[in-house]
């Protein structure tokens, strides 16, 4: 039936679906609309190895309107870093957040996009400018989700945005000469192909990647494995024992996509990997959740070790704290755990949270104070 209404759609509108011509921003509007934040940078450990610096960039949907804005919205940050003497050649990692590489969707899109006010919006007006493209993937490409129109979203543009993620990535990376866990994407079952990520017509994943000193991305992918139930309608899980770990300058380094840091049977894997950094890229919405109740787990059944009393009794942020990478990483052999959060605002979308630390078994207090546009650097010398 999909199939037959796409093909009807299609005929019907005809020359209409021929892609529009596309006008991009002026780069002076451009310029005055991309976010201007106050940097805070917190330092920690005196160890002479290397280091691991920890971003929560402040972005919004100007961040993402070209390759170029992407890339220097990025590396206001890994300057700093290195002003800042954070840097060590080949002997520091940095871990960006969550869902980093999701809003390249839009990366070059027509101008009146980044004019909408709300996400949804921003996406009917994609919609429209690659309606040929969106009707043949919608009536063509496989189908995993009960989401569909997200799916087809997500895959009609995934090329282009695999593209854009690995050039920004791995040109930041040769720059600085620094290894990078890219935050995460969403990709139709990616693999790594001759040094090159490649969608596929598999399921939309959440995935995440590591990116070497010399630019080159590591063939293995951490995809997640607990997607909460907002991203179950267009996104399938990752299988707990194909998740890698990196061999990195500093040690093996495993990454947890956000809610995985919430399940002890992660943690097990993780050790059994022998790793020595843990590192945790998270997303939470809206800004202000932290503040509000936690209504226990998203998507799952609680595990046993659970406080039902907790449940609509305790924030988001206590419960972070308690049940996910602090409450969670026991192991002596881990010198480092770190959990950090996208932050800004795309279109009406805020995200918001505080990073979490572990150093050499203890957590690491947080000493940054919130301000209304303002990224964050936190710098752990190995």
């Amino acid at each position: 039936m999909r199939f037959f209404v796409a093909l009807s759609l299609f005929l019907s509108i005809g020359l209409m679906t021929i892609q529009c011509k596309k006008q991009q921003l002026e780069s002076s509007v451009l310029s005055e609309s991309l976010p201007k934040p106050k940097l805070y940078l917190q330092r920690e450990g005196k160890g002479k190895r290397g280091t691991i610096v920890g971003l929560e960039p402040f972005l919004n949907q100007f961040s993402y309107a070209t390759e170029e804005s992407f890339y220097s919205s990025l590396r206001l940050y890994f300057q700093e870093a290195k002003d800042n003497e954070a840097i060590f050649v080949d002997r520091t990692i940095f871990v960006l957040p969550e869902y980093i590489g999701t809003w390249l969707v839009v990366t070059a899109e027509d101008k009146s996009i980044f004019g909408t006010k709300t996400m949804l919006e921003a996406m009917e007006e994609l919609v429209k400018q690659n309606l040929g493209s969106f009707l043949w993937h919608y009536g063509f490409s496989p189908s995993y989700s009960t989401d569909h129109l997200k799916e087809t979203l997500f895959r009609m543009k995934a090329w282009q945005m695999t593209d854009r993620y690995q050039s920004v990535f791995s040109r930041l990376a040769r720059e600085y000469r620094v290894g990078i866990v890219a935050g995460s994407i969403v990709l139709p079952h990616p693999k790594v192909v001759e040094g090159k990520i490649t969608p596929t017509d598999g399921p939309l994943q959440n995935v995440s990647f590591y990116f070497h000193p010399d630019g080159r991305v590591d063939d293995q992918i951490v995809r997640k494995l607990f997607p909460i139930e907002e991203e179950k309608q267009f996104l399938v899980e990752g299988k707990l024992n194909e998740n890698p770990i990196y061999r990195t300058p500093l040690g093996k380094l495993y990454t947890m996509v956000c809610a995985d840091s919430w399940f002890p049977e992660v943690y097990k894997e993780m050790e059994e990997s022998e790793a020595e950094i843990v590192v945790v890229p998270s997303f939470v919405a809206p800004k202000d959740a932290w503040g509000q109740k936690w209504n226990g787990y998203n998507g799952y059944a609680n595990p046993k070790d659970i406080n039902p009393k907790d449940i609509g009794t305790i924030t988001e942020k206590s419960a972070w704290k308690k049940y996910a990478l602090l409450g969670r990483l026991k192991t002596p052999d881990v010198k480092l755990g770190i959990n950090v959060f996208f932050r800004g605002e795309i279109w009406d979308l805020t995200a918001g949270g505080d990073a979490f630390f572990q150093m050499m078994g203890k957590p690491v207090n947080n000493l940054v104070k919130e301000e209304k546009i303002q990224g964050r650097l936190y710098v752990f010398s190995l």
